[in-house]
């Protein structure tokens, strides 16, 4: 018998549906294992195009300078420039195979783990692991006091539903999903559990602290989920811990809570060149450097936009590399430059009172919003030397 809250699916009545279910319970009953591993391939698909795939311009092309066919660096810059539609696509096509699915598997909603019968039991459980967790992090924390902003904790503190929300579907995904399948395909709960630490970490690369924490904590979540059964409590419990984890130990243990390649910024990414040598000249002359400048980006830039005018400026630095001026004078385009346009532009360098060598970091900003470079765009480094 069919689980009662799949059944609201029944009443559009219409004959393919039944033929697909038909079909998939079939498959199902024959072909288990076989079944289990297919299904945890189409949601490695759906995570890896996401995560991967979409944004592949970006941090392969881009970023990497990987080669690639002229036609298929178009389309896959395409694809990263329909970010949001391309990842909703993919996701609602993934959640429509699960639904079918747990309509084949006549999985009910406590096999899931979705209950509140024994959300005491479950509760108690999580709240003494997550002291000793917490009481781990603070620790931890400690060493890396000179890193810690009070107002980071609020602001996480103030997101703690969207958190908790979070939480609740990463457990789903990896307990009622990812470690349901994998106990069906091994059959012993070691090695299953194992396997889905191991792929939640594997799905944090390439942040290798991150992966390594995750692997520990994923364990420790499957171990709970196997005892109790409840993403509820493991969900609330992954909310938590993660808002302080990203309020006290980031960037201190952990540089960023990031994962996957870098995706960028679809409106701050902009191709430059010079073809030009190292600058020379005298102490506070202002000269004038040949910028070629191409918008790759979805946003027109305008320098004369009153709200956010887009500008090419630089970053000063010594000799050592380190920063000596961030914000410098601004030069702006003569006209718009939409995305795939292109523009030179003599870039207005104010040369330093003091003698020395510098090197000078051209770059565009959007004022009011943010520079490129802080968004993931490339920039080019020039030598300076001032007599």
């Amino acid at each position: 018998m069919r689980p009662k809250w799949l059944w609201l699916f029944r009443d559009t009545k219409v004959c393919f549906l039944d033929v697909i279910f038909s079909f998939l319970e079939n498959l199902v009953q024959r072909y288990p294992k076989f079944f289990s591993l297919i299904e945890l391939s189409v949601y490695a698909g759906v995570f890896v195009f996401n995560v991967w795939i979409v944004p592949f311009w970006f941090w392969g092309i881009y970023r990497l300078n990987i080669p690639l066919p002229e036609d298929l660096e178009i389309l896959s810059r395409k694809l990263w420039h329909q970010t949001i539609p391309a990842g909703l696509i993919s996701l609602s096509l993934g959640l429509f195979f699960l639904l079918l699915i747990s309509f084949a598997r006549k999985d009910s909603l406590k096999e899931l783990g979705i209950r509140f019968d024994n959300i005491y039991e479950s509760g108690r459980e999580c709240a003494i692991i997550s002291l000793i967790l917490i009481g781990l992090i603070v620790f931890v924390a400690i060493s890396y006091l000179d890193q810690l902003h009070l107002g980071r904790f609020t602001s996480y503190l103030t997101g703690s539903l969207k958190y908790i929300s979070w939480g609740i579907t990463q457990q789903f995904l990896l307990q009622s999903v990812i470690l349901i399948r994998l106990y069906h395909i091994f059959e012993q709960k070691s090695i299953a559990l194992f396997s889905a630490a191991m792929l939640f970490s594997i799905a944090h690369s390439p942040n290798t602290e991150l992966m390594f924490l995750s692997f520990f904590f994923g364990l420790i979540v499957c171990i709970l989920f196997l005892r109790n059964r409840n993403i509820i409590a493991l969900g609330i419990m992954h909310g938590v811990l993660s808002m302080l984890f990203c309020s006290l130990l980031v960037p201190g243990l952990v540089k960023d809570y990031k994962v996957g390649p870098g995706r960028g910024n679809t409106e701050f990414v902009a191709h430059l060149n010079y073809n030009g040598s190292k600058i020379t000249a005298n102490a506070t002359e202002k000269v004038r450097v040949p910028i070629f400048a191409i918008n790759k980006s979805t946003a027109l830039w305008d320098s004369t936009d009153k709200d956010h005018p887009v500008f090419i400026s630089y970053h000063l630095f010594d000799a050592k590399g380190d920063l000596i001026e961030y914000d410098n004078s601004r030069t702006s385009f003569t006209r718009i430059i939409r995305t795939d346009g292109s523009a030179m532009v003599d870039l207005r360098v104010d040369v330093p009172s003091k003698k020395g060598e510098y090197y000078v970091e051209v770059d565009l900003v959007k004022d009011k919003r943010a520079w490129f470079k802080n968004k993931g765009s490339k920039t080019i480094l020039i030598p300076l030397s001032v007599h």
